[in-house]
């Protein structure tokens, strides 16, 4: 979220200045959780839409993963049009997504991040008090995924995925293998044994022929056998669980 603040007035005026901002601004949507960019293809939409009550001014980039790069820092083979765009309340917009055909790797997915930056029209002369209301502009950021064309169904990700406990720290994590050319998203993981449930304190996603650690919370010392239990997020942003046998060492 990027800010813009001007503020005249401290404490309880301010708590209801960013209330009475929030609640007024207009809210740009999404469709869908990630986007998926086909090898064989040359361009995808997405449809943004304001689902709020004032129009809205909407700026769109891609990024290679550091969320901290503006538009004009970042360098992606993808091009948006339009980059910059006004959306009036209760309208949709599509972007067109083009790949410019900068070389990337063929044997697995590449992963990128589309943001969508919904700046709010500044207040009308006489609705606030000259100098004292804040303003944000609020931003969504959600996977934008090139798959080359030729890889096998990506549901082999998730079935090929190998599990070791392994000691991490102090405690225990569980060592993830991914010999897959996907990318493995999860919204939960942890192990269940010995009547409980062991979460990992964070489970980011895993990238293809790659291993990751989770470290386990609560866990101190090997359970012999117990369950993987995870939840993984499939390319229409739904989400399944799947519980995977760990054996004894």
């Amino acid at each position: 979220m990027s800010m813009k603040i001007r503020v005249g007035l401290l404490g309880l005026v301010v708590g209801i200045s960013l209330l009475a901002s929030l609640s007024a601004h207009a809210r740009v949507i999404v469709h869908g959780t990630r986007q998926i960019f086909p090898g064989e293809q040359q361009e995808i939409s997405v449809r943004t839409e304001n689902v709020g009550a004032q129009a809205a001014l909407v700026q769109a980039w891609v990024d290679d993963g550091d969320k901290q790069a503006g538009p004009e820092e970042v360098k992606t083979p993808f091009v948006l049009r339009p980059p910059i765009y006004r959306l009036d309340a209760g309208k949709s917009q599509v972007i067109r997504v083009s790949f410019t055909g900068a070389p990337q790797p063929q044997d697995r997915e590449s992963v990128y991040w589309l943001n969508i930056l919904d700046i709010p029209p500044s207040p009308e002369a006489g609705s606030v008090s000259t100098g004292n209301y804040l303003q944000f502009s609020l931003r969504t950021r959600i996977k934008l995924i090139y798959r080359p064309k030729g890889l096998n169904s990506p549901l082999s990700a998730v079935e090929k995925l190998q599990w070791e406990l392994v000691p991490e720290g102090s405690g225990w994590g569980l060592k993830a293998t991914n010999s897959s050319p996907y990318y493995v998203h999860f919204s939960a993981l942890g192990l269940h044994a010995q009547g409980k449930t062991y979460a990992a304190k964070d489970f980011p996603m895993i990238a293809p022929m790659s291993t990751h650690t989770y470290l386990l919370d609560g866990l101190n010392q090997h359970p012999g056998t117990g369950d993987v239990q995870f939840m993984y997020i499939n390319d229409q942003g739904g989400v399944a669980a799947r519980s995977v046998d760990l054996s004894s060492d």
